[in-house]
């Protein structure tokens, strides 16, 4: 992906040699060469989420799925960069699915790589005017000497106002390019120096990451692992879930560990509300059992509090025998409620004070 006049369709040869691409590029703005979407273009319109990523995936079913393949000027906008997520975790759960059935090489591990070029606003309508007049005089010369091919010309290489609202959109969606960096190996090029310039830092740039990916065998190795992100997606659901079964099945029982916290944890959650850290010790046998501890976190937590939970045995002696030696020791089960929640800061005394 790239400004307008970047130089995408200039390096994309390039990439494909460098990393042993063989499919055909799927372009983008030649997927939107139907009359009705070439009306849009000129009129420096966006084309819908929706009908992109419809002939985007048509076009990757084409593909041989072993060699990969480079897609140029996708995604461009927030629905765009979710598709593509939930793309890549599909592809990822299949893989997983199958990992050890007969049909597992159908499903290959997903590999998404983004390369982003950028120039400046006047840089791009430079090369882009530019462009335009060497088509235009390349065109003149074909037709005067009936040699050669008339090449495409774009009405955006000769209106000025149309590649200024090209470079508008690009801006206004650039945030949402900026978002695959947390997702994906990611590259931002500064594309403003020369062809051989800026080849060299995208190859440089992409020879560096492949040295961080794992091979196939060791992520399959590990995929069965919840990435740390996802952990939270469901626990919210299940969570209220659990909550309601405990209403409609363990009411007794939910009524006493919202009492257990009445009387032992709100009153420490106050006493320590300035810290956001509170622990709580008590002896209550109700905690021994795994069912009342299990209600009085999910509570807690439904509240938005983060909570741990720990036992701890605790020996108390309680008888000598002074002829043998021998101590009677008493054990006590101590459990251990630690809970956080967002401190409190006064900023009233902090301006007073300074």
């Amino acid at each position: 992906m790239g400004a307008p006049g970047s130089g995408k369709g200039t390096h994309t040869p390039s990439i494909l040699r460098a990393r042993g691409i063989t499919n055909p590029p799927i372009s983008v703005s030649q997927l939107l060469q139907t009359p009705e979407c070439k009306e849009l273009i000129n009129q420096g319109q966006m084309i819908s989420d929706r009908y992109v990523i419809e002939l985007i995936l048509h076009a990757m079913l084409d593909c041989d799925p072993t060699v990969g393949v480079l897609v140029d000027g996708f995604p461009r906008t927030d629905i765009q960069v979710e598709a593509l997520k939930l793309l890549h975790d599909r592809m990822t759960e299949l893989r997983r699915e199958y990992w050890d059935t007969d049909r597992r090489d159908q499903y290959p591990r997903p590999v998404f790589r983004i390369c982003v070029l950028y120039v400046d606003e006047e840089i791009s309508v430079q090369r882009q005017l530019s462009r335009g007049r060497m088509i235009r005089e390349h065109n003149v010369e074909v037709k005067k000497t009936g040699q050669g091919v008339l090449w495409d010309e774009r009405v955006t290489d000769n209106d000025e106002s149309l590649i200024r609202e090209r470079y508008s959109i690009f801006k206004a969606h650039y945030g949402s390019l900026l978002k695959l960096s947390k997702m994906f190996p990611f590259h931002l090029i500064n594309a403003t120096g020369s062809i051989k310039e800026v080849l060299q830092i995208i190859l440089k740039e992409f020879e560096y990451q492949s040295s961080l990916e794992l091979d196939s065998d060791t992520f399959d190795s590990i995929s069965h692992i919840p990435v740390a992100t996802k952990i939270g997606i469901h626990a919210r659901q299940d969570l209220i879930s659990r909550l309601e079964h405990y209403q409609d099945i363990e009411p007794d029982m939910l009524h006493k560990a919202i009492k257990f916290i009445d009387d032992n944890v709100i009153p420490q959650v106050h006493r320590h509300s300035i810290s956001g850290h509170a622990n709580v010790r008590t002896e209550e046998p109700l905690m021994g059992e795994e069912n009342f501890a299990a209600i009085v976190m999910d509570v807690l937590s439904e509240r938005g509090y983060h909570v741990s939970f720990d036992r701890r045995l605790h020996h108390v002696p309680i008888r000598i025998d002074l002829k043998t030696g021998k101590i009677e020791l008493e054990t006590h089960h101590i459990y251990l409620l630690t809970v956080e929640y967002p401190k409190h800061y006064i900023r009233a005394l902090e301006q007073k004070f300074n």
